[in-house]
């Protein structure tokens, strides 16, 4: 009798454990992503500017102040970030972005233009604000091949949180809030979308000081949501995919050149 009572019991708790694996079993599930075929919308063809190279604009006396006058910004070249991840097909009075770097060799400079037919401030902790309206910096001067992030590849989230306070933000690294005294920011919004302009130190991103013809990695991206809605847009500047977040590879090129001389040809 007891030897039948532990085969009955043995055999249910194979069935329960047999139960557990079955229900607990992960699936495979498809990437959130998806490229947007948009040619013949305003004449984007949103593929990747393959071979661009985004500069990084270089002066050690010249240096934008983070006050919410974008003069320090005039006529520099940088990067649009028009290539649609997911959210449709491109629109440019929608998500659309112009992004400008600059250095004094200790810190960087952060310029983003970005149009938006509905320009809203984010109500998410910075590590959660890819949900909401918000601007991300990928910057790292390792340039050798690899994918998982090197002890230089950091991830910037800049998040608004007041359409009256342009100094009222959060800012994520690598998915850390962090607040750091040197580390700057302003938001200034407009009915057509929002700017802001960020102090960077290159130390609070574990990276050395900078000089001319240092090549360096980079890519940016928009998280765009509308009607007070989660994310609906990811737009990036080179990836197709959402994986810049945790594979370097997808970033872009970028290279420190001289800042141009005032009313010369920039």
């Amino acid at each position: 009798m007891k030897l039948r009572l532990n085969v009955i019991g043995g055999g249910l708790c194979a069935l329960l454990l047999s139960s557990c694996l079955t229900i607990t079993e992960k699936q495979i599930i498809p990437p959130p992503w998806r490229p947007a075929p948009v040619e013949g919308v305003e004449g984007f063809d949103g593929k990747p500017p393959i071979g661009q190279i985004a500069p990084v604009y270089f002066s050690t006396t010249e240096v934008p102040q983070i006050d919410g006058n974008f003069s320090e910004w005039e006529g520099l070249k940088g990067v649009y970030t028009r290539v649609m991840v997911y959210g449709g097909l491109f629109n440019p009075k929608n998500s659309d972005g112009h992004f400008v770097v600059r250095t004094d060799g200790e810190n960087l400079y952060l310029f983003a233009d970005i149009t938006d037919d509905d320009p809203t401030v984010n109500p998410f902790p910075a590590p959660q604000a890819w949900r909401g309206d918000s601007i991300e910096f990928f910057f790292g001067t390792d340039t050798s091949p690899h994918k998982f992030y090197s002890g230089t590849d950091k991830r910037m989230r800049f998040v608004p949180k007041s359409k009256s306070n342009p100094r009222q933000y959060e800012v994520s690294i690598n998915d850390q809030t962090v607040n750091i005294p040197d580390l700057q920011a302003v938001f200034v919004y407009g009915e057509t979308g929002y700017r802001l302009e960020a102090k960077i130190p290159l130390n609070a991103l574990n990276n050395k000081s900078l000089k001319v013809g240092k090549k360096v990695r980079m890519e940016f991206q928009i998280n765009d949501a509308d009607g007070g809605k989660e994310r609906s847009r990811l737009v990036h500047w080179m990836s197709q995919e959402d994986k810049s977040y945790m594979d370097a590879s997808t970033w872009g090129d970028g290279k420190v050149i001289a800042l141009p001389n005032k009313g010369g040809d920039k």
